[in-house]
């Protein structure tokens, strides 16, 4: 089911500027100047307002709020308001993709949270860890560390709100693995612990996300009575702003409105009720976010669902002013939200398409190919900054472990000297007595092995230390050169659909004055066809494609083989309908396909089985 204006997998804690939340923050500053405040409400206070600026993306004044409350967290000697102040500062930097200054910000949260030996300390210095692994895309790490960190949340009444974070992210690990049970089971817990804490714009994150997870199971049996479950779930995140006014920001409630359209066009008959309801919440979005920043990607969304019902009436002027209005709103925004633009250019594309105007869908066409350049080309600069800290993070993990058995070896020499030495003192008091000119040369000979065991030790240690640093760094080195080997593998793959791209562009448009021919002649030139791809990937990877085919129990089409490199590379299956131009439902119909020709079962993972082949 491809919903293309919507933003099911964002994790809403946004709020706005909106005049009564403006009120409601100034009356936060204004207790922070009044005497009568006492200390605790001024940590609460800062948490707060720290936490709306954060979310609200204006990183300098979150930031300026962190430091008066780690200033006044160290003068009240306060280590948990402190933790949780440095929690908030690595958020933000994680945020800002400043991933090289989040490991001291870490490293500096476990200590003080070690010292305090606090136990709501340590779990948020534990969820800062969390999040930056979550970040970095290491989701195995991220599902270890939550698992070892929730027993002790729910140790911890008080610390609900934090227990539900931590659920709502094990749903978007299990989401983007298309795990349905999974993403199910944790986005429910979500819900129930969201409706405990009380907070309600964690209550509608929530119940958006079950609304996703219902939305699989209509994917698969296409029953309406399974969409309509859908829609009562997205209704339910939409309630909460008028059952509890002032408690969901209204940049949450747009999202939930908004989802809840796109929802509905998937109807197969769109009754004249449910179109009257769509533009009431298409009207209501566009009001909202008239006091929100950064409203440019959901007002584009709701003029697409506007642009979409014009279409479905063979309205085409009307449904070209919704997208011509749409893609002047996302130009408007710094940086562009090339997700929303891509979705707008392609429709009117097609749009143009459709009205035989092939100069006005080439053009959107090549902007469709420009912005999926850079929105790759972003990734690409994304990847290779994670990719950085990743390897950072594992070699200072490697540099840590090494230095933790070495200060356990040293802890266990020195008592064993302590014990030699005390068996030794012993010895020579009862010695001293009965051989007392026998003493001198055997504590000299003692002291002269000794000396020489401690050399030797020490060396052989030394070594020892050498080469398995050596082999931690040469280890680290060969998993760099893989994970670029795997970066120029997708390129060469994203070749390919560029040639598919132009060659269909080159059917449409034979008959116009442009002379598409030279241009596909040139770019073929330039760039080799799917059989020199398959050569590189068999340069790299040489038994790739035949160990693919001797697991497959089905003869594979060159298309199945595309699938299998980007499944091997990892990726979802978002990036590859985005490089392939094709809806997400074609990627799962595809992968479904490809379980059954490899014999899996539904709960194997592709990627997964397609790695464990090159690690036999």
């Amino acid at each position: 089911m491809k919903l293309k204006y919507s933003f099911l997998y964002l994790i809403i804690f946004i709020c706005t500027l909106c005049p009564a939340q403006n009120a409601f923050i100034d009356n936060l500053k204004n207790q922070l100047n009044q005497d009568n405040t006492s200390v605790a409400e001024k940590f609460q206070i800062y948490n707060d307002l720290t936490e709306y600026y954060r979310i609200s993306d204006q990183y300098p004044t979150a930031e300026k709020y962190i430091q008066q409350q780690l200033k006044l967290a160290k003068n009240e000697h306060n280590n948990t308001e402190e933790v949780k102040a440095l929690v908030q500062d690595g958020i933000i930097k994680l945020n800002k993709t400043e991933y090289n200054k989040v490991p001291p910000i870490i490293d500096a949260a476990n200590a003080i949270a070690q010292k305090s030996k606090d136990k709501t300390a340590l779990l948020y210095a534990d969820y800062l860890n969390i999040y930056y692994n979550n970040t970095l895309g290491e989701s195995e790490n991220t599902i270890k560390l939550i698992q070892k960190t929730l027993p002790q949340v729910e140790k911890l009444p008080a610390e609900i709100l934090l227990n539900a974070k931590l659920n709502y992210l094990l749903y978007g690990i299990h989401s983007e693995r298309d795990d349905a049970e999974n993403a199910t089971k944790y986005a429910q817990k979500a819900v129930d612990l969201a409706q405990k804490s009380g907070n309600k714009n964690m209550l509608s994150s929530a119940y958006s996300a079950l609304a996703v997870c219902y939305s699989f199971r209509y994917e698969k049996t296409k029953d309406l009575k399974d969409l309509n479950a859908v829609i009562e779930m997205c209704k339910k995140a939409v309630a909460l702003y008028q059952q509890f006014p002032g408690h969901v920001s209204p940049h949450a409630q747009s999202l939930a409105l908004l989802n809840l359209n796109n929802y509905y066009l998937s109807y197969p008959t769109i009754t004249p009720e449910i179109r009257k309801e769509i533009h009431n919440n298409t009207n209501e979005i566009l009001t909202l976010t008239q006091h929100t920043t950064y409203n440019q990607s959901i007002q584009a969304g709701a003029l697409g669902i506007l642009s979409n019902l014009a279409t479905r009436d063979q309205n085409h002027i009307q449904a070209e002013q919704y997208l011509l209005k749409a893609e002047q709103l996302l130009l408007t925004q710094t940086p562009v939200y090339y997700h929303v633009m891509i979705n707008v250019v392609s429709d009117l594309a097609q749009l143009y398409e459709r009205q035989k105007n092939y100069q006005k869908a080439y053009e959107y066409q090549a902007k469709v190919t420009e912005y999926n350049n850079i929105l790759y080309n972003e990734g690409q600069a994304e990847t290779v900054k994670r990719l950085e800290a990743q390897f950072q993070s594992q070699k200072r993990d490697a540099e840590l472990k090494v230095l933790t058995e070495k200060t356990s070896s040293l802890k266990k020499e020195k008592l064993l000297y302590i014990g030699l030495g005390i068996i030794g003192l012993i010895g020579a008091f009862f010695m001293f007595r009965s051989y007392h000119y026998k003493l001198r040369y055997s504590i000299e000979r003692e002291k002269k092995l000794n000396t020489e065991k401690h050399d030797a030790e020490i060396q052989v240690k030394l070594q020892e230390e050498e080469q398995a640093r050596l082999k931690a760094e040469q280890e680290l080195l060969t998993l760099q050169q893989q994970r670029l080997q795997s970066e120029v593998l997708a390129s060469q793959l994203h070749i390919q659909h560029k040639n598919e791209v132009l060659q269909q562009l080159q059917t449409k448009l034979s008959d116009t004055d442009i002379n598409i021919h030279q241009v596909v002649k040139e770019e073929n030139r330039v760039d080799n066809d799917f059989e020199k791809i398959k050569f590189t990937i068999q340069e790299l990877h040489p038994d790739f494609f035949k160990k693919i085919n001797d697991k497959a129990r089905q003869k594979l089409t060159a298309l199945d083989l595309k699938y299998c490199a980007y499944l091997y590379l990892g990726m979802d299956t978002k990036q590859i309908a985005n490089l392939l131009n094709v809806e997400p439902k074609s990627v799962r119909m595809t992968k479904y396909r490809l379980k059954k020709k490899f014999k899996l079962d539904e709960n194997t993972a592709l990627d997964t089985f397609f790695q464990g082949i090159f690690s036999e």
